[in-house]
């Protein structure tokens, strides 16, 4: 026996369920915001061909870049090694292999919380021997609170786009959608090299702006 939903339900919402039908949209949301932190790869990169002569001298070069990026304000927990990593090198010559000596790389990932001392903090390192200096990314450090607003834009995008669908068909639509479904969220962050080149006054590094994007599926139901 069915049950009878009349005794619960007004005449208008007893339609609305008895024809309602579903539309799916997405909707996108994105917020631009200025980046508070930097994450840097900073290496020392030495060649002897001995391999103890090598590793000794990239210890000590290090020692002096990792001694420079703090006297720039860099806190020891925000600089942590990234790889090390040793290889042969040769040469080849007529047909030859001959070997040249080794190569010794020590990289360190740094983040500088200062986002306005990464151009010091990077000629520190170079001045201090570093010889390498890549991906230079700009962070948000509290990425969670844009996200946010970037997630209320997304579900707004997709009411605007299932009421333009609903005026179209001449159909009445609930603005309320009755599930939304979160499909991926993205940081894109500006990306860059520096020079190694030292000088009198800081690199000059700008950050930009990071864009927090948020995309989301919504269903709304309607009926004609």
């Amino acid at each position: 026996m069915f049950p009878n939903y009349m005794n619960y339900y007004n005449a208008e919402e007893y339609k609305i369920m008895k024809y309602a039908n579903k539309l799916k949209v997405f909707g996108s949301g994105a917020v631009n915001v200025k980046p508070d932190m930097a994450e840097v790869i900073i290496s020392v990169i030495t060649e002897d061909k001995e391999l103890e002569t090598a590793q000794k001298l990239n210890a000590e070069i290090t020692e002096q870049v990792i001694e420079n990026i703090m006297k720039q304000g860099v806190s020891k927990k925000d600089i942590q090694t990234q790889s090390y990593s040793i290889n042969m090198k040769y040469d080849y010559i007529d047909g030859k292999q001959i070997f040249r000596g080794y190569i010794v790389t020590n990289s360190l990932k740094v983040i500088i919380r200062d986002i306005n001392s990464v151009g010091k903090v990077i000629d520190a390192a170079v001045q201090g021997g570093a010889n390498s200096i890549n991906n230079i990314s700009f962070i948000v450090s509290e990425p969670s609170k844009y996200y946010n607003l970037a997630l209320k834009l997304a579900i707004k995008d997709s009411q605007s786009k299932a009421m333009a669908i609903a005026g179209k068909l001449n159909v009445s639509i609930s603005e309320v959608p009755i599930q939304i479904v979160e499909l991926s969220s993205n940081v894109v962050t500006p990306l860059m090299t520096a020079g190694l080149k030292a000088s009198t006054t800081a690199t000059p590094i700008e950050a930009g702006e990071n864009k927090i994007i948020a995309n989301i599926e919504a269903v709304f139901s309607y009926y004609e």
